[in-house]
């Protein structure tokens, strides 16, 4: 018999409620420790093509084919406009221009530095993001983020070993320069997508990015490099993976993104580093040295800590 202390429900709502958020919060991890996988994944192709003398170009045509096909069907299935709205459209070729550079700079330093060196000064990007945050959002720009910027250095510094510093360079300066300055436009891009909002569909983020790459590769590719036929299976299938690995890590981190928190999930977004550390060890046999693993940590740190100030101020 039910008396005045007997439970109404099995379990209240709000437990419900917040098991469900735990659920998603774990969900949004495992999917950004998934999309950093395939990123990694996606810079290990780029790597394995680069030894087999791909040209740094038809690597960046070849991402941008896979990208643009797969964002062009995905406005197909979400039934949006690939061109986006009429207002929005002098941003999106700005974003498509500032991400299809930053790819090239990156793909480009791959191709001539360590697989973990080239992506841990790539993935300096948030910081800059703050700068770039506060000229086009006008979000405060604090201590916090000079520190960070100018400890950032540091890290970068110990990871290419300048020969003016350490008497002999430990990477080509002409790979650290191309790597920073895809982190500049990546963070461009990334501030870009943040200043257009949610009013265009994710996917005609991913069209623009792979027609202004098409365009721009293919011009420069004519320009600068000499394209040459895929020599067996293995290149056509590596050329093939790497548009695959980044759509695929792109969808994923969207969706990590809508479900873990922003501050945490910048700890997770810095998992492509490990991996690619870890792939260029295991594939490569790029085994870094003391000071680079060094460097990278205190990049990671300012990073995180740039991610996780900002999360805290918008508390």
């Amino acid at each position: 018999m039910a008396s005045e202390s007997s439970p109404l429900l099995a379990a209240p709502p709000a437990a419900d409620q917040r098991d469900r958020a735990r659920r998603d919060e774990l969900k949004g991890y495992v999917f950004m420790a998934a999309s950093a996988l395939g990123f990694a994944a996606n810079t290990a192709c780029v790597k394995a093509l680069a030894l087999a003398d791909m040209p740094a170009l038809q690597i960046v045509l070849a991402r941008s084919i896979g990208q643009l096909a797969l964002g062009l069907a995905g406005c197909a299935w979400y039934r949006a406009s690939p061109l986006g709205p009429p207002d929005k459209r002098a941003w999106l070729a700005l974003r498509g221009a500032a991400g299809a550079l930053g790819n090239a700079l990156f793909f480009y330093a791959i191709t001539v530095m360590a697989l973990g060196d080239a992506t841990v000064v790539f993935f300096t990007s948030p910081v800059f993001s703050a700068l770039f945050a506060h000229v086009l959002l006008g979000e405060p720009y604090g201590i916090v983020d000079v520190g960070a910027s100018a400890v950032c250095m540091v890290g970068i510094v110990l990871v290419v070993q300048p020969a003016a510093l350490f008497g002999r360079g430990h990477v080509p300066v002409r790979g650290a320069l191309a790597a920073l300055g895809g982190a500049v436009s990546g963070a461009l891009a990334y501030c870009v997508v943040r200043r257009v909002g949610r009013s265009v569909h994710a996917m005609v983020h991913v069209v623009y990015f792979g027609f202004v790459s098409l365009a721009g590769s293919s011009l420069a590719l004519y320009a600068w490099q000499q394209a040459r036929r895929p020599a067996s299976l293995y290149e056509w299938a590596l050329l093939a993976l790497i548009g695959g690995f980044a759509f695929v890590g792109q969808v994923l981190l969207n969706r990590g993104l809508q479900l873990a928190p922003a501050g945490p999930g910048t700890l997770m977004r810095n998992l492509d580093v490990v991996f690619a550390f870890v792939l260029g060890v295991a594939l490569f046999g790029e085994v870094p040295s003391a000071l680079a693993v060094a460097g990278a940590g205190v990049i990671v740190a300012c990073t995180v800590a740039v991610g996780l100030h900002k999360w805290h101020n918008a508390r």
